[in-house]
């Protein structure tokens, strides 16, 4: 019988769809939840049909709960120490992307959790489609031969919370949305040696409540030879979102096309072997995925697919690439 696992989760904001995906993992109990606010806590719990007790104070439900893993699913600028107190204690962490506002607050993350010896997942879930499983795979084994070129795009048109349209507390849309297409270029073609970016605010000139970018282009150079270009928009057409990414190697050339609405109609992936020509079909839950990854690490002493570094590495990317000042304001 699989060892029981106890979940504490701090932040409300994306821990629905971790809860959904738990409920799926036998042996798995979310056990405490703590938000500002009790009440919303409270709520949460209620509303996603869990037994989990509230909490106000993250100390407070470490001592109490004491759970064997704790999801942190804060904002970019909310985080404030939860993260290192939970790995000081030995408890295992799934981090939501960004993990931090900055590298300099990631490194202390990952120095903690790596001192301590606890096991984390960051929630890049783009790692768990089936088609980018299965490039990873013929990269490794070097049947993909060399790769050559990442691209990659997000755009969409979201209003989002007040604290996203602020780049103090979300660091932009950069940071905070693409920062997703970005580690999916290094899983799949490795470290980057350089990066750099234009970063413009043009749909959304004048307004004193945005000060993020809203239209971005990224250039990365891989270690490996290789070369990408991921943009990014928030200019695009409302209610859709176009997350698509292409990866060119010698052997194998991955075209992941998406439908803009995956909640209704899944993705899908080609992948050309030469004269053949493969579909695959995105019918897979990602977010179960990397969930169940994450409590079968904890359970069989493994390392995850998205450790914590992977975190910190991203963020020092993508802060390369937005150094540039956003103009247009």
């Amino acid at each position: 019988m699989d060892m029981s696992i106890r979940v504490g989760i701090v932040g409300t904001g994306f821990a629905r769809v971790h809860v959904e995906a738990l409920k799926k993992i036998p042996g798995t109990e979310v056990c405490a939840i703590t938000s500002r606010k009790k009440e919303r806590a409270k709520e949460f719990s209620k509303a996603n049909g869990i037994k989990a007790e509230a909490f106000d104070c993250f100390k407070e439900m470490l001592d109490s709960a004491k759970p064997d893993a704790v999801y942190v699913c804060l904002p970019p600028f909310a985080h404030e120490g939860e993260v290192e107190m939970a790995a000081d204690r030995g408890i295992h962490l799934l981090l939501e992307k960004p993990i931090a506002i900055n590298s300099r607050k990631a490194r202390k993350m990952v120095d903690a959790i790596e001192s301590n010896r606890v096991k984390s997942q960051v929630g890049f879930h783009m790692r768990f489609r089936k088609s980018v499983r299965r490039l990873k795979k013929m990269i490794d084994n070097g049947a993909a031969g060399r790769p050559t070129l990442f691209t990659g795009r997000f755009w969409a048109n979201m209003e989002c919370s007040e604290w996203w349209r602020d780049k103090k507390r979300s660091g932009g849309q950069v940071f905070e949305q693409v920062i997703h297409t970005y580690d999916l270029a290094t899983y799949l073609f490795g470290k980057v040696e350089k990066a750099d970016g234009i970063l413009r605010n043009i749909c959304h000139k004048g307004r004193k409540d945005y000060t993020i970018e809203d239209t971005s282009i990224g250039a990365l150079q891989f270690t490996n030879g290789a070369v990408g270009v991921i943009t990014g928009s928030n200019c695009a057409v409302p209610n859709h979102y176009f997350g698509d990414f292409r990866a060119v190697c010698e052997k194998v050339t991955l075209d992941y096309k998406s439908t803009g609405q995956s909640w209704i109609e899944p993705d899908k992936a080609l992948l050309y072997l030469g004269s053949k020509k493969e579909e695959i079909a995105e019918d897979e839950d990602p977010y179960l995925l990397e969930n169940k990854d994450f409590i079968d690490a904890i359970r069989k002493n493994k390392e995850t697919v998205t450790p914590a570094r992977a975190g910190l590495e991203t963020i020092l990317i993508v802060e390369s690439v937005i150094k540039n000042i956003i103009k247009g304001n």
